[in-house]
């Protein structure tokens, strides 16, 4: 049995797999207690580890687990002092603060640096906290600090030498101290075991194996097996990662050699707060986010014309356009603003994918897992929208299904992490677009869009 570990951006899960990826039993801890202001968004990190211990002790793992694996959301740089002590909050990958020193490392690179990596967020540290930047020892990833944490080792969790939260090279322009920056383990090494006191308040057994992980982008693709070219996994949680498979780099978007077949690319884009406009949504009207879902089951395609931009936050790539419920009234009730939010995520996920089809792209499918792919409503949408047939998994929680994979294959009980995708993921449903009804949602999107946007995506 293995263990996989996710530290979302709101919340923790946890779950154990088989040895054929049957998820024996799985538990989740919400905490979306990150502060959000102007262009900051940060959290304490210590909360973070306070929800995994209370999520593993409501899971009741049980002694024969051959290892674990950690991963989860990033770039959000962790800031620790000389005893392994968080001196900051941590900042999330939403967080903008970074706009110069990005600016001035992309301009020292000659290459594009965005705001949320590592690297320009400790330089900001620098700049503008020194009595902070004074106590800095060590920058790590959340899921490096949960894996000290169990383990007392610090080790920075990586998909592949090319898929990596920093560079030597960034490091260096940015005038920092090397030595701040842990050494990298590529996913599936042995970090170390779990320690007395941390298997005490995390109701684990003492010397288990953990393993290093990967950013849940990375974990959403093992989950999905995606690594056929023509294939895009699509990460549907707070965030919409948009992962492409391809057999060549594309232009105006991050690529990188796939990490589980060298002669294939991996694309990625994103969209920042998609299943963060339910959960928004939900809360301003004292509901959960899977009650609006069911409320949008009573509201016909197209929501009867009203509109939502799913942009409440600034996106992290070639995106500027403003959050907006356009053509509300008072014939607009609750199912359809819960249909017109599933609707606009699937527009704004249809003007990516419309981007890599300009580029010559030609998609077979959609692989989708997360939250959202737990509703067959929003699979069904995104279908239509997409022009697409989209999947569902069997396990909808992807990236703590990835995170099993790579302590499979970590523990040895598979030749290597493809093995391990290829025999622990399974499909579910397979939802066939209806594109009259998905022209007509994105028509009427791009129309009312066009017209508030500032956005040379929306043209």
């Amino acid at each position: 049995m293995y263990l996989g570990i996710d530290i979302g951006t709101t919340s923790v899960k946890a779950g154990l797999f088989t040895h054929d990826g049957d998820l024996v039993r799985g538990a989740v801890n919400r905490y979306r207690q990150f502060r959000s202001y102007e262009s900051f968004a940060e959290i304490n990190p210590e909360i973070l580890w306070m929800a995994l211990c209370e999520t593993l002790r409501k899971l009741k793992p049980p002694a024969e687990i051959r290892g674990i694996s950690i991963g989860g959301h990033g770039p959000s740089p962790v800031f620790l002092d000389a005893s392994m002590e968080p001196v900051a909050f941590s900042v999330l990958w939403m967080d903008r603060r970074a706009e110069k020193e990005a600016s001035l490392l992309s301009e020292l690179l000659g290459r594009s640096v965005q705001p949320s990596w590592y690297v320009p967020q400790t330089m900001w540290l620098r700049n503008h906290r020194p009595e902070i930047f004074t106590r800095l020892r060590k920058v790590v990833q959340p899921m490096d600090y949960i894996a000290w944490k169990l383990t007392g080792s610090l080790a920075a969790s990586v998909a592949s030498e090319e898929i990596v939260p920093w560079s030597d090279e960034e490091i260096d322009s940015a005038g920092l101290d090397p030595e701040m920056f842990p050494e990298q383990r590529i996913m599936g090494e042995l970090i170390g075991c779990t320690k007395p006191d941390a298997s005490r308040r995390a109701g684990l057994c003492n010397g288990i194996p953990v393993f290093a992980g990967a950013p849940d982008f990375v974990e959403a693709i093992l989950a999905t097996a995606s690594f056929e070219r023509g294939v895009v996994c699509d990460k549907a949680g707070t965030s919409e990662g948009i992962e492409l498979c391809w057999d060549a780099p594309i232009d105006g978007f991050y690529t990188a050699p796939h990490p589980l077949d060298r002669t294939l690319w991996h694309t990625g884009a994103s969209l920042s707060t998609t299943g963060l406009s339910m959960e928004w949504m939900a809360s301003l009207v004292s509901k959960q986010p899977w009650e609006l879902v069911a409320e949008a089951e009573i509201a016909p395609p197209g929501s009867g014309g009203l509109i939502f931009l799913p942009y409440l936050s600034r996106e992290r790539h070639s995106i500027s356009a403003v959050g907006a419920m356009i053509n509300i009234s008072l014939n607009h009730g609750l199912p359809e603003v819960s249909r017109a939010i599933m609707e606009g995520c699937a527009c704004a996920m249809r003007l990516v994918i419309d981007r890599f089809k300009e580029k010559g792209v030609q998609i077979k499918e959609i692989r989708t897992t997360g939250t959202q792919s737990i509703s067959r409503l929003w699979n069904r949408i995104k279908a239509d929208v997409m022009g697409l047939p989209v999947v569902s998994q069997r396990v909808p929680e992807g990236e703590m299904l990835g995170a099993a994979m790579i302590a499979a294959y970590g523990s040895g009980d598979y030749h290597s992490i493809r093995e391990a995708s290829l025999c622990m993921a399974h499909p579910r449903e397979r939802f066939e677009p209806d594109s009259t009804t998905g022209d007509m949602i994105f028509g009427q999107f791009r129309r009312a869009a066009c017209g508030i946007s500032y956005t040379g995506i929306l043209k």
